[in-house]
């Protein structure tokens, strides 16, 4: 009898010990970077700006790893008097423009998109002096307006660029 006691007893503990326990897989969001540079698409291609002193060219491309890179580069007289290196990423839901200045400045500024500020879009260092802020609009089909703004010596100033699309 004492067998059988104890033969129900184990039967009943492996049967109280094999309740399911049901995995529950925690999903964290991902953003689609597809769907986060699709509003940016206006930018890819070839763009000219030119003034009474000055050539600038832009050129934006989307990259393997979905982000958009860019370079910009000014010239007067064939002689370049200004480079520089751009990437649009997102990192952790967050859009940011990093921005590294060939020659002038050996310190990348990475740009934070403003909240809600979609058009135009605006990204902002604060504590960058100047720019603190860069902003693209795309006010015709083939054409930019960008410009940036902060601040020199405590001063406000702004510089505008207008770009028009290089046709193939």
């Amino acid at each position: 009898m004492r067998k059988l006691l104890a033969f129900s007893l184990l039967a009943l503990l492996i049967i109280s010990c094999k309740n399911e326990v049901k995995e529950t897989k925690i999903e964290t969001p991902v953003a689609n970077t597809e769907t986060i540079f699709e509003d940016f698409e206006w930018l890819l291609g070839d763009w000219i700006n030119i003034n009474t002193e000055t050539k600038s060219f832009e050129h934006w491309e989307k990259s393997n790893d979905g982000s958009l890179v860019a370079y910009s580069i000014t010239l007067r007289d064939q002689d370049t008097v200004f480079h520089e290196q751009m990437k649009m990423y997102e990192e952790n839901g967050i859009l940011n423009l990093y921005v590294e200045t060939v020659g002038d400045n050996p310190n990348p500024v990475v740009f934070t998109q403003k909240e809600g500020a979609t058009h135009p879009f605006t990204f902002e260092n604060p504590r960058n002096e100047f720019p603190s802020q860069i902003v693209y609009t795309n006010p015709e089909k083939k054409k930019i307006h960008a410009w940036v703004a902060g601040f020199i010596d405590s001063v406000p100033q702004k510089q505008d660029f207008y770009f028009v699309r290089v046709e193939e």
